[in-house]
């Protein structure tokens, strides 16, 4: 698998900014934040790289200078055993900074890889200290995230821990599809859900085998249809009864600035 820091592309036209607007989204549905606000931070992010499928972001106990900010794509933060066996934790979506857990650690506990091929943003901590110095209430939104982060580890744990069966790929799906809305990668209730059957069952706990059975069993319901990297919802009111979602822990409201 290549290394992330071997995929640099080219620079963009007068060192233009990266897009960032699905990032920004996510923060405005939590907190106010201006335009000039956003291009301060967009500004920091001018090395951008692309990704293929099974490419890592960051290897588990890397030291690394900088956060990466998922422009396109899926990625994942896992876990594996020395067989090789992986345990996916979380699903990282486009809009997404998915280490900035490195910024205080400087080395983190688990992996990140690219699920699909992926573009990503680079911001360097010495900038973020720089931003953070400069404008301090920076400081609370990205921690804000990483807390974001843990409140979703948690319920990956309740899912895992206390639902079974078809239970456990509804959660999934209500959760991608709610943080995809956020950043306009919903189509009524059609979503990309581009995870294989074998990556479901890594975030899952379950053999290829069982979820296969288990999305067979979903669209049966009639709660869901499609197959492969899209999926549609026809009753979310089913779909989250059955798993009992609820998108609290996403802290997808407004906070006080």
């Amino acid at each position: 698998m290549r290394n992330f820091l071997d995929t640099q592309l080219p620079a963009t036209a007068g060192g233009a900014a990266p897009d960032i607007s699905k990032f920004l989204a996510t923060i405005r549905k939590r907190f106010s934040l201006s335009e000039h606000e956003g291009d301060m931070i967009a500004a920091q992010l001018q090395d951008v790289f692309e990704l293929k499928a099974g490419d890592y972001l960051v290897h588990e106990g890397e030291k690394i200078g900088y956060s990466s900010l998922i422009l396109e794509g899926f990625a994942a933060r896992f876990k594996e055993t020395a067989a090789g066996e992986r345990q996916i934790m979380e699903v990282q979506i486009p809009g997404d900074f998915v280490d900035l857990h490195s910024y205080p650690l400087e080395v983190l506990d688990h992996s990140i890889a690219a699920l699909t091929p992926c573009k990503v943003a680079r911001l360097p901590h010495r900038a973020l200290t720089q931003l953070i110095e400069d404008h301090p209430r920076f400081a609370r939104i990205l921690w804000f995230s990483t807390m974001v982060d843990a409140s979703m580890h948690r319920e990956w744990l309740l899912n895992i821990g206390t639902r079974n069966g078809m239970a456990r790929i509804a959660h999934l799906m209500c959760e991608i599809y709610s943080r995809s809305e956020v950043v306009g990668l919903t189509d009524g209730g059609s979503f990309r859900f581009p995870l294989s059957q074998t990556q479901i069952g890594e975030c899952l706990g379950y053999t290829q085998m069982h979820v296969n059975r288990m999305l067979k069993k979903l669209r049966q319901t009639g709660l869901i249809a499609g197959t492969g990297q899209v999926v549609e919802i026809l009753d979310w009111d089913g779909l989250a009864q059955l798993s009992e979602f609820d998108p609290a822990y996403l802290y997808l409201t407004g906070r006080e600035s």
